[in-house]
């Protein structure tokens, strides 16, 4: 049986192992095949037997059948894409951001089948607004909605402290959050999957804690629109369609206006000494309020307190600034052996709220142990203490 040939799609399995991130090299090596094996079955020089099919569709993460595919599927149709560009820079996905999408589509279409099937009802905040609404007024819908106060916010001990207040209120309210890094800051900050059931958002743990607020309520307000998307919030560059620039400037309207109450943040402003440098009084706005640097000095922008050109100077200091201290503490944490567990890691990866509905499945008999494994990414003995690490004890015999 394991001669036969399987009568793949070429132009499929490249794609399956494009979208799972891996070179051909790496392909090979893994599946412990020549090179020259992975090039054949992908040209249709040569055709893979129905074993090494099977073992490709396990590398690749796909199921065997979609091998059979008469092209690849368009994945990432569900996501538009927001970014903005520099001329200079294709409009393509690295392979870690492919994995990325990939999973989180997997991950949402679960989560969305689970929810329905356990009769839970639409989030009514799904779509409640449009790009005609007043920012202020969809700024404060979110910050009832999630009964976030300002100065619960401003009242964090730390900018950490900050982004766990409002991942966890949203959370509450049914949106799904998940982090990961590897992917490059130019590349994308965040992005959101909107949905009446599970909406997903993610964001790049690349990024500074403060910037992420900022990234998050961006994406939560995709949410509110309903419009599903990947951004990186820069202001410069080109953007994938026409609209894309009044989607992305009235999301950052609404974070600005969430996240920094005009009022007090104009007091706060005046307070400053108009003697010192600018980025002397951002710093200080960014202690006050718990958000970067960057969304202050964007909010400096939008008020036309600075110009576009000091705007770009700031912002391209603040995010080089952060990669060389992310670069640093990297290679600090790597001599030193340390760093956060796996399970802090892999919750991260996975959401709060993701984690504690799989092992709530789980729990409840909805879905096996393989099952729940192949979904939290872990070996099933593992899950009991992903779900602990989740704050959802498991108690599971044998």
């Amino acid at each position: 049986m394991s001669s036969l040939e399987a009568l793949i799609t070429p132009s499929v399995i490249r794609w399956a192992r494009e979208s799972a991130g891996l070179t051909v090299q790496e392909a090979a090596k893994k599946l412990k095949r020549p090179v020259e094996d992975i090039e054949a079955w992908e040209s249709g020089d040569k055709r893979p037997s129905i074993t090494q099919a099977r073992k490709a569709s396990e590398l690749y993460r796909r199921p065997l059948a979609a091998f059979y595919l008469p092209e690849p599927p368009k994945d990432f149709e569900i996501l538009r894409d927001y970014r903005s560009l520099p001329l200079d820079e294709r409009r393509e996905y690295s392979p870690k951001l492919l994995v990325i999408i990939r999973t989180a589509i997997e991950h949402q279409q679960w989560t969305r089948e689970f929810l329905i099937a356990e009769g839970t009802e639409p989030l009514s905040f799904v779509g409640s607004a449009n790009i005609h609404s007043l920012p202020n007024e969809v700024a404060i819908n979110i910050l009832q909605t999630l009964d976030v106060t300002p100065d619960e916010q401003y009242s964090c001990r730390t900018r950490d402290d900050a982004l766990r207040l409002w991942m966890r209120k949203a959370e509450r309210k049914g949106i799904f959050i998940f982090r990961e890094g590897q992917v490059d800051l130019r590349e994308c900050r965040g992005f959101v999957i909107s949905d009446e059931y599970a909406p997903f958002v993610y964001l790049n743990s690349e990024d500074a804690r403060a910037a992420q607020l900022f990234t998050l309520v961006h994406e939560l307000t995709h949410i509110w629109l309903d419009q599903s998307g990947i951004s990186n919030l820069s202001a410069n560059g080109l953007y994938n369609f026409p609209e894309a620039s009044t989607v992305e400037a009235f999301c950052n309207k609404v974070a600005s206006e969430a996240l920094l109450v005009r009022t007090t943040f104009v007091n706060e402003w005046l307070k400053l000494n108009n003697d010192t440098t600018i980025e002397n009084r951002i710093e200080k706005l960014s202690d006050k309020f718990k958000i970067s640097e960057e969304a202050i000095a964007r909010r400096l922008l939008e008020d036309g307190r600075i110009s576009n050109r000091k705007y770009d100077e700031l912002r391209d200091y603040y995010q080089d600034r952060w990669r060389k201290l992310k670069d640093f503490e990297k290679k600090r944490l790597k001599e030193a052996e340390g760093g956060p567990s796996f399970y802090i890691k892999k919750l991260s990866n996975n959401g709060y709220a993701y984690t504690q509905t799989v092992a709530s499945a789980f729990k409840g008999g909805q879905i096996s142990g393989r099952e729940a494994s192949s979904l939290l990414g872990v070996k099933v003995n593992h899950i009991p203490k992903l779900a602990l690490a989740a704050g959802f004890p498991l108690s599971v015999k044998g």
